[in-house]
């Protein structure tokens, strides 16, 4: 069975998986459970044959695209019961190598393991000799990566000031072995998703074109289906006064690491300049999936943008704009994001005919009156329709009722954008108070359902609150869904949506077209108009 290492069977828990733990038995083959991503990383370097992931009846297909996410070589046989012709394509279509019906035989499932693994093989040999080849042919010009790695030096002498991410590109190079490495290497570097492979290329493409510019070759060439290889000798200079070669720091995988101290905050902000058309090197959109509670279908998608300092400190937007003192530099900051999430979507329909609608963005509240006048011409610029991008508005203060306020979100509501209010109150006299507001709804933070499954007097406050909303008219969008007794808690409330990593962990842009592409015509593509989430494109 060693032909069947490193495939994993994604299949619905229930009877399935003690009647396949037992099958699988029989025959000889070591199988193990897994039932958690972090799991399926450790599990691949155990010794067992096959991996089954049970997951929740219905989930199969999502949990099949966060692997593909996470895991792009790894092999994937999905197993669920009332396969119809459309839910196989939908599974191939998120990343599955095979999709099987649950009444399937033991030895017709060995030969698909034995297919996908053999698959996997040809692909690692081929990989293996094309870097042969590539390092073959490889010159010995010598490269300088100089002032701490914020120049490239080429032979001749040129030097080519590098950006941030141009910066850790280079780094990637200097620390893999024969300089060298993975897409899935440099992302999981960047701490962003492996399966964001098209921001590497994007990133090579321009550094190549700053060279050619300047020039000079650069000898970066791609190993087709793996990652890049750098043929040039590259050395890092070490800096007269500096005892390392070279100073990096990797960007933090998860935003809700520790949060950085006011000084760590301070001096990052200093470097950030959102009117230098360079700072949008480091800003990055992530996307988390919501689902409508009624259908348990996607109902939209929040996007949060992320702004990775120069130190590598990984920073939220709305943090960024909640300490970022100048006025002018956050309505660019806002408008960037606006501007640039609504080229998105443009982009995503034109150049792969993806429809998608219903963006939550996170604005500061105060952020509105400067910008909500030229939101309709923003949206006809990019040829959108009004459910395109939905303002999702957040305050550190006590809200007041301003006229001003009140005019801006009336004038918004007259041109069918939708606008929320993101926070994590739920005290009654506040939540009278927005009685009559021309609003779409509330979004509940993610610290309110977790509280909420701790005290059961909080859990009490916010059944009351959620009511009380929904008497008022306001949909409500509840966050930071993470497992199933939240999930219940969730389904328990009046409330008209949730999210949460029970059902999209943050996704990167990638993955999102990838779970739009494969969703269910409510979501994503489909025949029925007055259900596809068009809108995109007048």
């Amino acid at each position: 069975m060693e032909h069947a290492r490193c495939v994993l069977i994604v299949l619905e828990e229930g009877e399935g998986l003690h009647y396949w733990l037992e099958q699988l038995r029989v025959f000889g083959t070591k199988t193990s459970v897994v039932s958690s991503l972090e799991q399926v990383a450790e599990a691949r370097l155990s010794q067992a044959d096959l991996l089954l992931f049970p997951v929740e009846a219905g989930y199969v297909p999502l949990m099949v695209a966060k692997l593909r996410n996470d895991f792009g070589s790894l092999g994937i046989v999905a197993v669920q019961s009332g396969l119809s012709a459309s839910a196989r394509v939908q599974l191939l279509l998120t990343g599955a190598d095979a999709c099987l019906a649950l009444d399937v035989q033991v030895p017709e499932l060995m030969a698909w393991c034995h297919a996908v693994r053999r698959r996997n093989v040809y692909a690692a040999v081929s990989a293996s000799q094309a870097m042969q080849e590539v390092q073959e042919h490889s010159g010995q010009q010598e490269w300088i990566l100089r002032d701490k790695g914020w120049t490239l030096v080429a032979p001749n002498g040129v030097g080519l000031e590098l950006t941030h991410s141009e910066r850790q590109l280079m780094d990637a190079f200097i620390r893999h072995a024969d300089a060298r490495f993975s897409r899935e290497d440099l992302m999981r570097d960047k701490g962003l998703a492996a399966s964001d492979s098209r921001a590497v290329d994007s990133l090579i493409s321009r550094l190549r074109r700053k060279a050619s510019q300047a020039g000079v070759a650069l000898p970066i060439k791609s190993v087709h289906g793996w990652g890049y290889t750098f043929t040039g000798k590259l050395i890092a200079q070490q800096e007269l006064q500096d005892t390392e070669i070279m100073e990096f720091y990797t960007p933090r995988i998860e935003q809700e690491a520790s949060q950085p101290t006011p000084l760590e905050l301070l001096h990052a902000l200093e470097t950030l300049d959102v009117l230098d058309p360079q700072a949008s090197e480091a800003l990055s959109f992530s996307y988390q999936l919501r689902v409508a509670t009624s259908t348990g279908q996607y109902s939209g998608v929040d996007a949060q943008v992320f702004w990775t300092a120069p130190t590598g400190l990984r920073l939220s937007s709305d943090l960024v704009l909640r300490h970022m003192p100048d006025s002018i530099h956050r309505q660019a900051l806002c408008e960037w994001m606006l501007r640039t999430l609504m080229a998105d979507v443009r982009r995503w329909w034109q150049d792969y005919s993806l429809r998608a609608s219903h963006i939550g963005l996170k604005l500061p509240i105060d952020m509105v009156l400067p910008i909500y006048k030229r939101m309709p011409a923003m949206l006809r610029q990019f040829e959108l329709q009004p459910c395109c991008v939905e303002l999702d508005l957040f305050s550190d203060q006590e809200l007041e009722e301003t006229p001003e306020l009140m005019q801006a979100l009336q004038f918004l509501k007259e041109q069918d954008i939708q606008v929320w209010l993101t926070s994590t109150d739920i005290e009654n006299h506040k939540l009278s108070c927005l009685r009559g507001w021309p609003i779409s709804g509330v979004k509940l933070e993610a610290e309110v359902i977790q509280r909420a499954c701790r005290e059961p007097t909080f859990k009490a406050l916010l059944e009351t609150g959620c009511h009380l909303l929904s008497e008022q008219g306001f949909e409500l969008v509840i966050k930071g869904v993470d497992n199933l007794e939240q999930r219940d808690l969730a389904l328990s409330l009046e409330l008209g949506h949730y999210q949460g990593r029970l059902t999209s962990e943050l996704m990167s842009e990638d993955g999102f077209l990838l779970t739009l592409a494969s969703s269910e015509p409510s979501f994503g593509q489909g025949h029925d108009a007055s259900r596809r989430v068009s809108g995109s494109v007048s």
